[in-house]
């Protein structure tokens, strides 16, 4: 019997094009718009716990100001109003440079990742990517002696540029961002950026003695101080450095684009 003709139809229906790619260019677009499973997330939090004490204590070491914890630049902003301390007249404006930014940090990164989904591996990639990128923007600024940034330098009068605050504004803005990202992974005993209400938490804890088993919160809350602590110990070691406080922005940049990466090969949910 005569095999029938093949129709126009039956051809086009066999014919390749570009429909044949799709399966692996939606396996691509799945793997980013994934959202990832925050378990064991809590240690990346703790390192952000590090690299504010490593970027704070730097930063107070060069400008007398914080970039991440705000309660102080609070309380100097404060002293601003009497003209205190009479020895930097200008430090109100660097706390509130830094407290701006960061309120506008929270602001921008929160409403970004709620909008294309905060858990998403793209999301927090990019989220850190980000970061990374404004700290790498201030440590290069600094490298290039555009930026004063040791004590000596505070002492001198460097006209009404204050280009220090260019670096503020960026350390601060970014800094906001881990704490973002903090909240989204649902860490919020570990906020990053501030102790006073974690050694509250852990004071008050009726918890407080139980075995590490038993009391995951309290064991988190325990590490972002430890973390902080030592964050800040190596910040003023690496400050009194050959390198000074561009050695600690540089390993905060690197260890900031090392958990960006980490996010490419997280587990998904």
């Amino acid at each position: 019997m005569e095999k029938p003709e093949e129709r126009p139809a039956d051809l086009e229906a066999r014919a390749p094009g570009p429909a044949s790619e799709s399966p692996k260019h939606s396996t691509i677009a799945r793997h980013w718009k994934q959202d990832l499973n925050p378990r064991h997330a809590d240690f990346v939090c703790l390192l952000l716990c590090f690299l504010t004490g490593l970027c704070d204590s730097s930063a107070y070491n060069a400008w007398s100001c914080f970039l991440g914890m705000q309660t102080g630049n609070t309380i100097f902003l404060g002293l601003g109003a009497s003209n205190q301390p009479s020895s930097k007249p200008w430090g109100w404006l660097k706390s509130l440079i830094s407290i701006v930014s960061f309120f506008t940090g929270a602001m921008v990164f929160s409403l970004a990742m709620r909008s294309v989904g905060a858990l998403r591996r793209g999301t927090l990639f990019a989220s850190f990517l980000v970061q990374t990128a404004l700290i790498i923007i201030a440590v290069a600024l600094i490298q290039a002696d555009l930026i004063p940034h040791t004590s000596a330098d505070a002492s001198l009068d460097h006209g009404p540029l204050f280009l220090e605050l260019i670096p503020i504004a960026l350390l601060a803005f970014q800094s906001a961002g881990g704490m973002t990202c903090s909240r989204s992974l649902g860490y919020n005993e570990i906020p990053t950026v501030v102790l006073t209400s974690v050694y509250f938490d852990i004071a008050s804890d009726p918890k407080i003695t139980d075995k590490p088993t038993a009391n995951v919160k309290r064991n988190r809350r325990i590490g972002g101080v430890v973390f902080l602590l030592v964050g800040a110990i190596v910040g003023g070691w690496l400050s009194r450095s050959s390198g000074g406080m561009m050695s600690a922005l540089w390993m905060a940049a690197g260890l900031k684009f090392v958990a960006a990466l980490g996010w490419l090969v997280w587990k998904g949910k």
